[in-house]
Parts: structure tokens; sequence; C-alpha cells
């Protein structure tokens, strides 16, 4: 293939060719470093050219905000019938969720977790404590034992 010449670039980079002549560039883009390189290059030059914003494009855009009225969250007033209507739909909303969980399985599968832990349970700490103090209480007879022997 042919290399592609500025004009059918800058129309790639518009975003003016037909979807086949897209993909006939962008494969060729991908083998040729030649045009690649030249694509960069239009890419640059199209940035350079397009518009720039005015300098007191932010200063025009925050007094077209501040200009428009809109209305303090404290006097947005709903009424009782629209608190009823959003707080059924939240609740429909959580059902929905905790019967969709419970049918998939998930909380299935947590008690089976918590299951596998109670069987792997631990001595408690007062067991645990009681055969410690056993085994010091062992020792010493031991080591008092051998003082009285010598």
């Amino acid at each position: 293939m042919e290399h592609i010449n500025d004009d059918t670039l800058q129309a790639y980079i518009g975003d003016i060719l037909s979807e086949v002549d897209r993909e006939r560039i962008e494969e060729h883009l991908a083998t040729c470093d030649r045009c690649l390189d030249n694509y960069f290059d239009v890419v640059d030059q199209w940035s350079l050219e397009a518009p720039s914003l005015s300098e007191d494009f932010t200063d025009q855009t925050f007094d077209q905000i501040l200009k428009k009225q809109v209305m303090p969250t404290s006097e947005r007033v709903s009424s009782p019938s629209s608190r009823k209507k959003s707080t059924l739909l939240h609740y429909s909303i959580a059902a929905g969720l905790t019967l969709f969980l419970m049918f998939s399985g998930v909380f299935q599968q947590m008690m089976q977790v918590f299951d596998e832990d109670s069987l792997r349970q631990q001595p408690s700490i007062s067991d645990q404590i009681v055969k410690q103090t056993s085994k010091w209480l062992d020792q010493g007879i031991k080591l008092k034992g051998e003082d009285t022997n010598e």
C-alpha cells in the first residue's frame, strides 16, 4: 500500500471517513512507521489550529452560573405523598435485593463459613489459663521434690 497523504489523515482525525477507510488506515498505521510519524505531525498541527478558549471564558462561565437562580435545598418542599412513595421505593429495593441475595445462595454460603469456624473452636481462655496454671504447679512440685531429695 502506498503512503497516506495529509488530507486523508486530516479526514481520519476529523472522523469523516467511512468505517472501511478508517480500518484500512488503522491497519496501515500499525505497519508503516513513516505514516505513523506523519499522523503524529498532522495531529500536532490539528491541535494547534483548534480554536482556543478566550482568556475570560472562566469568568463568563461563572457569571452565567451565578445568574441562574437555584432553589436552595432547605426551600425544596416535598409533599407527604412523594415522601411515602420514596420510602416505599427504598423498602421495595431493599426487599428485592434481600430476596435476590437469599435465592442466589449468598446467605447459605455465609452460614457455611460460620459453621466451619464453629467446628474449629479454640479452647476457651479460662481453659487455657487452668492448663497453664496446672503446668506451672506441676513444674513447681517437681522442682521442690528435687530440692528435698538433694
